[in-house]
């Protein structure tokens, strides 16, 4: 469903605040060139599904969501586990 504009980051932004956890520089290459189909900006509009929802509230905030990614792929890695 997306997180809101709270939640929105860019792939640059995502780079650097997965670098920023890891303490490690990833491997990319930027392409200056929009891939057929690909949004320019896109953040999801939340209104709708709260109007329906109006206890429902977002739970985790876009940091904690990539603090998780980062763990259970260090904790793959760790064990030994391929993705």
């Amino acid at each position: 469903m997306g997180g809101g504009r709270e939640n929105s980051v860019s792939m640059l932004e995502a780079i650097s605040k997965i670098e920023q956890l890891t303490g490690k520089k990833l491997n990319w290459t930027y392409v200056d060139e929009n891939r057929k189909g690909d949004h320019i900006c896109y953040i999801s509009d939340l209104r709708k599904f709260q109007s329906h929802y109006p206890n429902w509230q977002l739970t985790k905030s876009l940091d904690a969501t990539l603090e998780e990614i980062v763990a259970a792929t260090q904790a793959a890695v760790s064990s030994g586990v391929s993705r």
